[in-house]
């Protein structure tokens, strides 16, 4: 159960991410704006989704996950039903900033939740990629879901995906809440520090190319958009296999934790490279698929690492992480939007390419502390 709830939390919050960017064209026609003004629904998520992090962190630390997640959740559907009132830009970007402060906990909460559940590295990194395989299965959906919703699609279809997770959270049990202890236990931690920049990297340039996957390989590429939805899913949707993968891959030889980070590192860096000029459609759909496989490796012992290095206060260093990873969605995602509405896309993944690569500078250590599990 606590496994199912955690996913169904990471995976609310995914779709939440990428629904608007992969309504791009429906949601700009719909509400009269441009593709920029879509990308900065995204930042208007992912900016309190971001800021949010570390303090939902020590909120799930200290009052338990199922006070925290009824009452993210609980907001979440009310802006979406706002949102739902009519196409105004204004009344849009205020839905988005509360869904984010809303889905701020949920990541958080499902991290624990994973981490309580006693599957090990294997556990995250299925609830890993449960929850960004959601995101792609956003880039997916919701452009086919427009055809009948039109700009309500987002709105529509993150609420499908929301309500079960909140029904199943009421219906949770409620632990006790506990007081944490710091002594020992700084944030202030240079390896959290090196771990957040690979979460960073990983998690959050990942959702920036998903977010626009379908725009771009329109742009760059000149597929239809239909078959660039269905390619451009991959980015994410293919986490469902690499994340609980490089859970696997940790639990079973730890001792090589660093190096599936730098082959996952180049990996991508190269793929990003490989979309940035067109050629044949088959090195678009190995670029993506190479995206989808590497990107979603390092998510589980990265995680389980952070977690580590803060046994007791382990919401709070996942929080910390994500703040980096959704800080950098916060900043990406317009530039990409804004260079893919005036001819400057490919420039823009070769600077996306480079970006893959700034944590080989200094890569973290690897814990062998398990972080505390509830008893």
């Amino acid at each position: 159960m606590k496994l199912v709830l955690a996913c169904l939390l990471g995976g609310s919050a995914g779709w939440a991410m990428t629904a608007p960017g992969a309504g791009a064209a429906t949601m700009a026609a719909g509400y009269g704006a441009g593709l920029l003004w879509v990308g900065l629904l995204t930042s208007a998520f992912a900016a309190p989704y971001a800021v949010l992090q570390f303090p939902s962190g020590v909120v799930v630390d200290r009052f338990g996950v199922r006070t925290t997640a009824v009452a993210g959740l609980s907001l979440v559907v009310a802006a979406h039903l706002i949102a739902l009132a009519a196409p105004l830009p204004g009344l849009a970007m205020t839905a988005r900033v509360l869904s984010g402060t809303g889905f701020a906990v949920c990541f958080v909460c499902g991290a624990e939740l994973a981490r309580a559940s006693g599957r090990g590295p294997r556990g995250m990194g299925i609830f890993g990629g449960v929850s960004l395989a959601a995101s792609g299965v956003a880039v997916l959906v919701v452009p086919f879901a427009a055809l009948a919703l039109h700009w309500r699609a987002p709105w529509v279809t993150t609420l499908a995906v929301t309500v079960p997770a909140l029904i199943l959270a009421l219906r949770a049990e409620s632990p006790a809440s506990r007081r944490t202890s710091s002594r020992g236990a700084s944030v202030l931690d240079a390896q959290l520090f090196r771990l957040a920049a690979v979460h960073a990297v990983t998690l959050g340039l990942g959702l920036v190319l998903s977010s626009w996957a379908t725009t771009l390989l329109v742009a760059v590429w000149s597929f239809s958009p239909a078959v660039a939805a269905v390619v451009g899913s991959g980015v994410l949707g293919l986490s469902v296999v690499s994340r609980p993968l490089g859970g696997q891959l940790a639990e079973r030889w730890p001792g090589r934790t660093r190096t599936v980070w730098s082959v996952a590192l180049v990996a991508c860096a190269a793929a990003t490279a490989a979309l940035s000029w067109r050629s044949t459609p088959i090195v678009a759909v190995l670029a993506v698929l190479t995206l989808g496989i590497f990107s979603g490796l390092p998510f589980a012992s990265v995680v389980g690492a952070g977690q580590a290095r803060l046994p007791e206060r382990p919401a709070a260093a996942v929080g910390l992480m994500n703040t980096a990873a959704f800080g950098l969605v916060v900043a990406a995602t317009p530039i990409v939007g804004w260079a893919a509405d005036h001819g400057y896309a490919s420039w823009t993944l070769v600077a996306v390419a480079a970006l893959w690569l700034l944590p080989l500078a200094a890569l973290p250590r690897v814990s062998t502390r398990p972080a505390l599990v509830p008893g």
